[in-house]
């Protein structure tokens, strides 16, 4: 079986309790989070994937790094200890987003700014973005550093470039053409 199938499964399986218990914001937040945080120890991804480290060590480590899991996320990877599959993680998030968007009619918009955008402006953002896409929106905000202003919105694969470096190059290109 693909792996892609297999995170599936994971996926659905959370998704389902989550959606019973009305908890997939708390459960998406809180597995959003762990991979962030095993991201930036890189240690803990290579422990728990060794397979000299026996699954009470690597469940020891995820109660005492992660004490606040919720229940389900902490079944997951716990299941996923016993199973050998750790390094599915990282996929069944994806898969999980993916099938929430799916169940939800939510699309993700990747959004690219040279600074932090207000709560006043993301709303606004979200609110102009719902109406022209039809459906419910959920923003995924990075900071970067190298735009000098302006925004860069990723829907789909669908690039829409609104930073001051592409207007400054279509303005060169303008003059130059």
């Amino acid at each position: 079986m693909r792996s892609r199938e297999i995170a599936r499964r994971y996926a659905e399986a959370l998704y389902g309790l989550a959606s019973e218990q009305a908890s997939v914001d708390k459960i998406e937040s809180a597995y959003q989070q762990l991979l962030a945080d095993t991201a930036g120890v890189p240690e803990i991804g290579r422990f728990l994937a060794h397979p000299l480290v026996s699954r009470k060590r690597k469940n020891e480590l995820i109660d005492k790094a992660f004490p606040g899991l919720p229940e389900y996320l902490r079944n997951l990877i716990r299941l996923l200890v016993r199973k050998g599959r750790e390094e599915y993680l990282n996929l069944i998030y994806e898969e999980f987003v993916a099938l929430r968007a799916d169940e939800e009619g939510i699309i993700r918009v990747k959004v690219s700014t040279a600074q932090e955008v207000s709560t006043e402006d993301r709303g606004r953002l979200t609110d102009r973005l719902a109406r022209a896409l039809g459906r419910r929106v959920k923003l995924e905000e990075r900071l970067d550093p190298d735009l000098l202003g302006g925004v860069r919105l990723e829907i789909d694969g669908t690039v829409i470039d609104a930073t001051l470096q592409a207007k400054l190059g279509d303005l060169l290109a303008v003059l130059e053409g």
